[in-house]
């Protein structure tokens, strides 16, 4: 029994004591010795808490190292450790606290093509770094070797680096999912659905009843990845759920997975509602509303409720049209996406119909419609910020080579700047060489009070692949921007240095 252990038990729930408070007759044993009865799990935890609060008051102290047995060694990890350059610039990064040049310098070491590690001494630091940055920490994981899956025993906080790299034994698994914190959970379900998806799904439904309306939806959503057939029971569960947040999660799962049994229906209702209907001029688009929302409808997550300032029959029609996979709609109607939009801008029904392909577009990442939505905005709404917003998840939701082309075939469309502020690290160098023309342009103009070419510099200097300097003479550079422009000069300076020792042969 430790007072961590307690704190867990109470914080997760009493039902999880034997993971996180020791095992239930470890706890009897003491709390008998003390003259306690053990009771029920909600007892043993407030006697146990009573216990060692006053312990700890009294001066409890640690037995003596004396009377502690030395743990085994770690084993050998036989990988080099990176050159003496590459050490002394990755301990710069983490005393200045550089976490967007540590990600960068470790998914440089995976990326060398030949087995190097990080040093031994900095491995505590790197492991402290991770803890509270799950991003940083997804690029650490396959670095790590064996020092740190022994580091981790000795200390609680780095339980999630227990095994050797990626890989996880499956106790080790268990005992994360039924014990660690929320972001620890979604990293080793992350983990589980790329490598063995049916041992993901078998940890959600290990603890579904115990976990809250916001875990469960968070879960299910998880399931995208290596979504299969064997899913399908699990997300139906996830239909029925009583909360909405599931269901509707539970709702996208399904709608994502072809020939589910959520998958028909949706179709069916999607068919009935919008058709097409030639006529000698050009096809129109005919929308038949239901008369009303039976209840197959809501056990499938249809809301009958529309949002304020949203018809009733808008709305229905939205959720028809994006239950239904996207690529449904274009042997449904003959019609590829372009010229599906093309005709439902004739349409009064427009605007719902656009929401829901647009919708069922960034679910199934489908690229034809993510490029006809993207190639052709909606006429009645103009370029605003919260319509760059939305257009903007068409473009994230394309693969990236994809991504790029049409950046780099819409240089000045307005979607160019918000995307690059998304698009992750490493920049492919196409798009690379798209914003090294915009420096040019961008360096030498006045920028007033705007703030965005200072955004842009920022960017550059992290994400600019390869690292090199942009063809500006500095001269050139207007003086409200000699600050932030020779910021990024070194940045970039700094990263290309890193790429140059990490290719140096290693410590002997």
């Amino acid at each position: 029994m430790s007072w961590t252990g307690l704190v867990n038990s109470a914080v997760m729930g009493s039902g999880r004591q034997g993971r996180s408070g020791g095992t239930p007759e470890t706890a009897d044993v003491a709390l008998a010795t003390m003259g306690l009865d053990p009771g029920d799990q909600q007892t043993r935890l407030l006697h146990g808490a009573a216990a060692m609060s006053r312990a700890r008051r009294a001066g409890y102290r640690p037995p003596e190292a004396g009377q502690v047995v030395a743990p085994v060694p770690a084993k050998a990890d036989h990988r080099p450790e990176v050159c003496l350059a590459a050490e002394r610039r990755l301990a710069e990064f983490l005393d200045t606290g550089h976490y967007d040049l540590i990600d960068e310098w470790l998914r440089c070491v995976a990326a060398l093509g030949r087995a190097r590690r990080p040093p031994d001494m900095l491995v505590p630091a790197l492991l402290t770094a991770a803890t509270g940055r799950p991003a940083l920490r997804a690029s650490l994981l396959p670095a790590l070797g064996p020092l740190a899956s022994w580091l981790a025993d000795c200390n609680a906080e780095w339980a999630w680096a227990r095994g050797t790299g990626a890989a996880r034994a499956e106790a080790s698994a268990s005992e994360v999912w039924e014990t660690a914190g929320i972001d620890d959970r979604r990293a080793l379900l992350t983990r589980l659905r790329e490598s063995d998806p049916a041992a993901g799904r078998e940890l959600v439904a290990s603890t579904w009843d115990v976990d809250s309306s916001r875990d469960r939806a968070a879960f299910v959503a998880m399931l995208a990845v290596g979504l299969s057939k064997d899913d399908e029971s699990l997300a139906e569960r996830a239909l029925a759920d009583r909360r909405a947040e599931v269901r509707r999660a539970g709702a996208d799962v399904l709608a994502r997975l072809p020939g589910s049994r959520y998958s028909r229906r949706a179709v069916s209702r999607a068919a009935a509602a919008v058709r097409i209907q030639r006529t000698p001029r050009r096809p129109r688009l005919v929308v038949t509303i239901p008369e009303l929302v039976t209840p197959e409808m809501l056990a499938d997550g249809v809301d009958g409720s529309p949002p304020r300032g949203t018809g009733a029959g808008a709305w229905l029609v939205r959720q028809l049209v994006a239950a239904a996979p996207a690529a449904f709609w274009a042997s449904h109607t003959g019609l590829e996406p372009a010229d599906l939009l093309a005709v439902a801008d004739h349409s009064d029904w427009s605007v719902p119909l656009r929401d829901g392909w647009a919708a069922a577009a960034v679910r199934d990442a489908d690229q034809g419609w993510l490029l006809a939505l993207l190639d052709r905005p909606a006429p009645d709404r103009p370029g605003t910020d919260r319509h760059v917003t939305a257009d903007l998840r068409f473009l994230t939701a394309l693969d990236a080579g994809v991504r790029d082309a049409w950046l780099l075939a819409n240089p000045d469309s307005p979607l160019v700047g918000p995307a690059l502020d998304v698009v992750p690290a490493p920049w492919s160098v196409r798009l690379s060489d798209l914003v090294r023309d915009k420096l040019r342009t961008v360096a030498r103009a006045d920028p007033g009070y705007s703030p965005a070419p200072r955004a842009l510099f920022r960017l550059a200097a992290l994400r600019l692949q390869p690292p090199t300097l942009p063809d500006v003479d500095p001269a050139a550079v207007h003086d409200r921007l000699i600050p932030s422009w020779n910021d990024m000069l070194s940045t970039l300076s700094v990263r290309a240095a890193m790429h140059r020792e990490l290719s140096e042969e290693p410590k002997p």
